[in-house]
């Protein structure tokens, strides 16, 4: 009796844990959805219970938009972070990455593994830190001063800029106290991008971009008068 019991109870426990995981994968899905309208055409891909991510054409651009679970800050609640990312080649820029309120836990940038860190005038956000491959060919200070506004919001945290185009991450959501103090859970199972910060953000990563190249290509020009 007491092991067909236990067979029982292990089968609830076993059916209960598949109910919570399919519902977890449902809610995560839609993690885009208010936003879907924003793009020309567009992709979803989710691999289990993770969020997904999504790639699309907004304005005529390729984008590539994620999130990413952080639990490493220390003594914080985990926080849910949101990466835009615009595809498109910039030629002549190193990889040059600008984040704020900087705890040296931020695995989901590159700006621990950039060899150079650039100073920044004393009007830049408290705590900002620019770090770059290679300072010949890093943006100008000036130029991405035009950009800064982006950190007024407290959510933004990086720009990222790249040969392969720009990044901008922001936070998304925290993780809720007592779920967290009681199960060490970080589920952000509710947690959806609005349409209008969405838009917002890929806008920035166009104009970024859009600025970046003008530069790249009037250098190129320079170099090819003086050839």
């Amino acid at each position: 009796m007491l092991f067909v019991l236990a067979g029982l109870v292990l089968v609830v426990l076993i059916a209960l844990y598949r109910r919570e995981r399919q519902q977890r994968r449902r809610q995560r899905s839609q993690v885009f959805a208010p936003a879907y309208d924003l793009f020309d055409s567009y992709r979803v891909e989710q691999s289990g219970v993770e969020f997904p991510v999504l790639s699309g054409r907004y304005r005529g651009h390729a984008f590539l938009i994620d999130t990413v679970i952080d639990t490493m800050t220390f003594r914080k609640l985990p926080v849910l972070w949101l990466r835009v990312s615009l595809l498109t080649p910039i030629e002549g820029i190193a990889t040059t990455d600008i984040m704020v309120r900087v705890q040296n836990t931020e695995f989901y940038g590159p700006g621990n593994d950039l060899p150079f860190q650039l100073s920044v005038p004393s009007d830049w956000p408290p705590g900002s830190v620019v770090k770059t491959a290679d300072p010949a060919q890093a943006p100008a200070i000036d130029l991405l001063r035009r950009h800064l506004d982006f950190f007024a919001a407290d959510q933004a945290k990086e720009i990222l800029v790249t040969p392969k185009g720009v990044r901008l991450v922001g936070l998304l959501d925290q993780g809720r106290r007592p779920e967290y103090l009681v199960m060490r859970a970080a589920d952000f199972r509710e947690s959806q991008v609005s349409a209008i910060l969405l838009r917002d953000i890929m806008d920035r990563c166009i104009a970024l971009a859009e600025d970046l190249g003008t530069v790249s290509k009037a250098t190129s020009r320079v170099q090819g008068n003086q050839a």
